[in-house]
């Protein structure tokens, strides 16, 4: 059996290739690392440059906003400009934050740079998504695809009309979210990709198991097709 963590983290406690290879050694073969703050996006170039399964995303977290650099635009293309494999993550809005305005700001400049660059979006939205669903119908035709990560079952963000995937975390294995299994049961086949969310990717594994728990239909191949097409462009060493 073969996984592919579609979000996880750097952890400065944690060497990160190694973290993969004991990963990869229990069929973790492919992963999504992603930034919180633009302190992260060399490591996260380097990683993404030493290892073709292991794909960058930049950009800066909704929970700190408010220390986004003034110069965010430029040094964000930049990046992308140098490194034409890497995607754009984790942003989005949280409304559990009482910086939402400038929360908004910043998600927006960054959604426009990746619709410029044509870059996969991994999402990160929480109680926000009439707010995220009206910026995304703004830009309804240029959207890249995006990464509805730790995806909390809402309901209009699947009726959506719009090239979004929709990423379950370890939790969809938790009985108590039950918001989160029954969205499992309306979500598209195809649509449907795991994570771990952290810096320990094996707990993909635990998503998967619950994943393939609650909807039958769909096994951890199914799935891991889904990552390697929209990651990989279907391909992965």
């Amino acid at each position: 059996m073969q996984f592919i963590d579609a979000h996880c983290h750097l952890s400065p406690d944690t060497d990160f290739l190694s973290a993969f290879a004991r990963a990869n050694s229990k069929g973790v073969v492919g992963c999504v690392v992603n930034s919180v703050h633009q302190y992260d996006w060399g490591k996260i170039a380097e990683l993404a440059a030493s290892n073709t399964n292991i794909r960058g995303a930049i950009g800066i977290h909704p929970w700190i906003a408010d220390a986004a650099p003034q110069n965010l635009k430029s040094e964000m293309s930049a990046m992308l400009d140098a490194n034409p494999n890497l995607i754009v993550g984790e942003i989005g809005m949280d409304k559990t934050r009482d910086n939402f305005a400038r929360q908004e700001t910043i998600f927006i400049l960054m959604l426009e740079i990746a619709i410029k660059y044509k870059r996969i979006v991994n999402l990160h939205c929480v109680h926000a998504w009439d707010r995220v669903l009206e910026i995304f119908n703004t830009y309804r035709n240029e959207l890249p695809p995006i990464i509805a990560h730790g995806f909390d079952g809402t309901s209009n963000a699947i009726d959506f009309d719009a090239n979004l995937y929709f990423s379950y975390s370890p939790n969809i294995a938790n009985p108590k979210y039950k918001k989160v299994h029954e969205s499992v049961l309306r979500v598209p086949k195809s649509k449907i990709l795991i994570e771990s969310d952290s810096d320990d990717l094996t707990n993909v594994i635990t998503a998967a198991d619950g994943l393939c728990a609650t909807r039958h239909d769909i096994s951890a191949m199914d799935v891991f097709h889904n990552a390697q097409g929209v990651f990989f462009n279907g391909q992965i060493a």
